[in-house]
Parts: structure tokens; C-alpha cells; sequence
């Protein structure tokens, strides 16, 4: 069973005020670039970023994760980024638990080991199996927006329903990873069944 991370101010929020956060914080940074703020909305990886952000704030790592206090906390890209600027706009001057957040791209995945939270991109489908198989023994929070990604064994999956970003939880490969999710992110989350790795 997962166990739940600390009570935080982000934690207790209800999940239809943390959508509500989550969609007035995308629309803040349009608006803070000059955009079309509809547009800005409406922008599936400004959503996905922001929910990026917010699932740092709904997740502690194991104590050894980080090396001394106030390292910083290593949100990636494995493969090609579908973001562009927008990630690294979203999480500029952030912090999290008094730890800076950094942004890294990476090409290989013994180079991504070293994240905290790992977005696979979906260049890397026919690959994913071995990358995840990589990953086994670390405590990164895989996500991705592969097909069936957290049935496949990443612990957080994208997908789009009725026009609107969600998200599915693995909770048998967070346990895997030594993470606690708040009880809250698993409100939110749709939590799935992982059936057995599958080949990617």
C-alpha cells in the first residue's frame, strides 16, 4: 500500500480547488508573456508542465535521495521534448521544500538516472521497456504520455479525456521507487493496474 507523504499546505487542498490552481497558474503564464491568454489555456503542455510542477509538491523522496540539504530537485526529458521553452518558463525561480527546481535534458538513460521526476517522451515508445528496466533500483518518478504508459510500468501517465489532461497512477511502481504520494495526488489520479511489464 502506498504510503502517504506529509500533510503539506498543497496536500490538503480539495482536488476540484487544486484544478482550479492548476488552470489559473497556465493562464498566469500566458498572460505573463504577453499570449493569447484562450490559447495559453488550451495548451496541453502548459497543462502537463503545471502538473509537473504540482506533483513535486505532492511527493517525497527517501532521505538518501539527496546528498546534502538544499540540493536541487531535477525534473527531465528523456528523448525528444515536446515542450520547448514552456517547461523551463513554468518552473523558473521555483523551489519546493526549500530545493531549487532544474530542468535537464537528457539523450541517454544512464544520464537520467540522476532525475527526480523523469518525463519519457514519446519518442521513446518502442524503447520504453528498457528504459523502465533501466530505471528499476531508483527512486525516480517516471512520467510519460505514451499509450498505456502506467499500465506498462511508468507511475504517472498522461492521457487526454474529453479534451482535458489526466493523469493514471501505477501504485505498485511508485511502491517500487520508495516514493510517497500524498493521499490527495491519488484522489486526483486514476490508479491502474500493472498486469506485467509489456514490451514497448
Amino acid at each position: 500500500m502506498v504510503t502517504a507523504a506529509r500533510p503539506g499546505p498543497w496536500a490538503r487542498l480539495r482536488p476540484a480547488l487544486f484544478l482550479c490552481l492548476a488552470s489559473a497558474f497556465v493562464l498566469a503564464s500566458g498572460r505573463a508573456r504577453g499570449e493569447d491568454a484562450p490559447a495559453a489555456a488550451l495548451s496541453d503542455y502548459r497543462i502537463k508542465a503545471a502538473y509537473l510542477y504540482y506533483f513535486t509538491t505532492f511527493v517525497d523522496w527517501p532521505p538518501d535521495t539527496f546528498s546534502k540539504s538544499g540540493d536541487a530537485l531535477v525534473i527531465g526529458v528523456l528523448g525528444e521534448d515536446p515542450f520547448g521553452a514552456v517547461l523551463d518558463e513554468t518552473l523558473r525561480g521555483k523551489t519546493v521544500k526549500d530545493r531549487p527546481l532544474r530542468v535537464k535534458r537528457f539523450a541517454s538513460i544512464k544520464e537520467a538516472r540522476d532525475s527526480h521526476i523523469l518525463f519519457i517522451s514519446s519518442s521513446e515508445q518502442d524503447r520504453l521497456a528498457s528504459i523502465l528496466k533501466a530505471l528499476e533500483g531508483t527512486t525516480v518518478l517516471t512520467v510519460g504520455e505514451i499509450d498505456h504508459f502506467a499500465s506498462r510500468g511508468g507511475e504517472i501517465g498522461f492521457r487526454v479525456e474529453d479534451r482535458k489532461v489526466r493523469f493514471d497512477i501505477n501504485v505498485t511502481a511508485v511502491e517500487r521507487a520508495r516514493l510517497k504520494v500524498s493521499a490527495q495526488l491519488m484522489k486526483l489520479g486514476h490508479i491502474v493496474e500493472e498486469p506485467g511489464r509489456q514490451g514497448g
